[in-house]
């Protein structure tokens, strides 16, 4: 769906479990190659959102589903991931400084929040060229 700015928007939903991440990863790079995103562009937005679904998934999975939102720019992809826990589920919400290192290298823009009690990342990258 395409907003009055031109900006499509994607949704996807799957459950809070590191297995189901890569569909995450597989929309994110064919969003990507879609804009002419170079090969270390595409592997770099892919790191990204591995590093960022971890907190909301953690190591073994959580009860509850992620809903993923794709916004697909000209040249930029923001992404954002509402972590819908199940009650007592927990995640952290607060970057590490190896993820902060990390993240500060491969994307343009991370965050780690929790608004509203829903744990949540949103990122952004662009284009280079």
């Amino acid at each position: 769906m395409s907003d009055r700015n031109g900006v499509d928007r994607i949704k996807v939903t799957i459950p809070a479990q590191p297995a189901y991440l890569r569909v995450v990863r597989l929309i994110a790079a064919g969003l990507a190659s879609r804009l002419g995103f170079t090969l270390d562009e595409i592997e770099d937005l892919k790191i990204a959102v591995d590093e960022l679904a971890a907190y909301l998934t953690g190591a073994q999975g959580r009860d509850g589903e992620l809903e993923i939102t794709f916004a697909v720019h000209e040249n930029r992809i923001d992404i954002q991931g509402v972590g819908r826990l199940a009650p007592g589920q927990r995640a952290r919400t607060r970057l590490t400084e190896v993820s902060k290192m990390i993240l500060g290298t491969v994307v343009d823009r991370a965050s780690l929040a929790q608004p509203d009690g829903h744990p949540m990342f949103e990122l952004s990258k662009a284009r280079r060229r």
